[in-house]
């Protein structure tokens, strides 16, 4: 049977030969995550001062430090721990137990630490890393509370108003969020990380070509800065620069080829460029670097475009088994279902997607077509009915 109305396919690209329109879930391609973007506070440690403590004590913190700063945090709070109990005076030791504590996702014990070190000594150092600690928890508002005060404490240090300005971008307050960002920028021009964060936060704001400056320029000085070419190859995709976009990824891939974020950003320029058994082999590698939900139903569009039937089948069904209450996979794998004349397990399909996001026009328009083909036209004329309000709304 063929089909004589719309659907509204929910994902990141255009899915069929003029059979779908679609609305995106998420932007494409996505941004490299925030921890990756922000420089991390933990390095300023090392110009902390100590005195008043002998010289083995020295060593110690030194060895302790060297194993923190080789990533090698499970030694590195053994090392801290046993210098606190000889010394609990040594604010250090506190502050990079806790940056330890932290990167091992022991996120409360490392506040703990901060606390203390907060009670020894009233540092800006001190305060952002426990501001990037409370970012890991989710906790914004009290990230965003202590960069401020480690600027309030020392109104010259770049980092913190780096750090603020992607707090602020995470919060969606991208003009105050662009106002920190000029600030860290203006005390270190030739600060790649900072020229970087500020593209992340120009890409945001949709201002692609000031995005891709601030990474043209942060690249310039650092060849190896992947935030860099992640950031701008995302703005590129903006400006609908393609080709561009995609050497920027390849760029990614070619510095870190084990970051999912920006190998699953490539499968989507892929998409755009309709090579899309490159774009399975991308989101298959994203797959084993990281198997989310996501990844599944970004590849199972991909299998679409290609006419591999059973495989999409699979990856939409490998969606729900992950995040069960993924509303758009229940939405594409009922497209997947119309597709087939199956219109019963549609109906479930999307009668589930709409119980798990009820406020998605899309999911009635998809409803309505299955029951206008089972000969349900009251119930296909309600959920258009829905649809039109819900699309009328004012945006907030």
């Amino acid at each position: 049977m063929k089909l004589t109305k719309t659907l509204l396919l929910i994902s990141i690209f255009a899915v069929g030969a003029n059979l779908f329109a679609q609305v995106q879930p998420t932007p494409s391609p996505s941004p490299p995550t925030l921890e990756s973007e922000i420089l991390q506070t933990s390095t300023k440690t090392k110009n902390v001062q100590i005195s008043g403590v002998s010289a083995q004590t020295g060593k110690e913190l030194a060895a302790a430090m060297k194993l923190m700063e080789d990533g090698k945090h499970e030694e590195s709070v053994a090392a801290f721990t046993k210098i606190i109990k000889a010394n609990p005076q040594i604010m250090i030791a506190y502050n990079n137990r806790g940056h330890s504590y932290s990167e091992l996702g022991k996120f409360d014990l490392a506040i703990a630490d901060f606390n203390t070190a907060l009670k020894l000594s009233q540092s800006s150092i001190i305060y952002n890393n426990r501001a990037m600690t409370f970012l890991k928890k989710g906790d914004l508002t009290n990230a965003i509370a202590d960069a401020s005060k480690a600027i309030e404490l020392n109104p010259r240090d770049s980092l913190a108003y780096n750090n603020r300005a992607i707090f602020y971008a995470q919060t969606k307050k991208l003009d105050a969020a662009l106002a920190d960002a000029n600030k860290a920028v203006s005390m270190l021009p030739k600060e790649s990380n900072y020229l970087s964060n500020r593209c992340f936060i120009y890409y945001r704001m949709g201002l692609s070509e000031k995005a891709v400056k601030d990474c043209s320029d942060a690249i310039a000085i650092n060849p190896k800065i992947i935030t860099a070419y992640g950031t701008r190859g995302a703005a590129y995709v903006q400006l609908g620069k393609y080709e561009s976009a995609l050497s920027d990824y390849d760029s990614t891939i070619k510095i870190d080829d084990s970051n999912a974020e920006f190998r699953v950003s490539r499968g989507h320029v892929l998409m755009k460029l309709e090579r899309f058994e490159e774009a399975v082999a991308d989101y298959t590698r994203t797959i084993s670097l990281k198997p989310t939900a996501v990844a599944y139903l970004y590849r199972a569009t991909a299998y679409s475009k290609l006419g591999k039937s059973d495989l999409e089948l699979a990856d939409y069904n490998k969606t729900i088994e992950i995040e069960p209450k993924n509303a758009i996979g229940y939405n594409n794998r009922g497209i997947y279902y119309v597709k087939n004349e199956n219109y019963d397990a549609a109906l479930a399909d999307f009668t589930k997607a709409i119980e798990l996001d009820p406020m998605l026009a899309t999911l009635y328009k998809n409803r309505a077509y299955v029951y206008m083909q089972k000969g349900e036209t009251n119930k296909a004329q309600a959920d258009e009915k829905t649809a039109a309000t819900l699309e009328n709304q004012p945006i907030n």
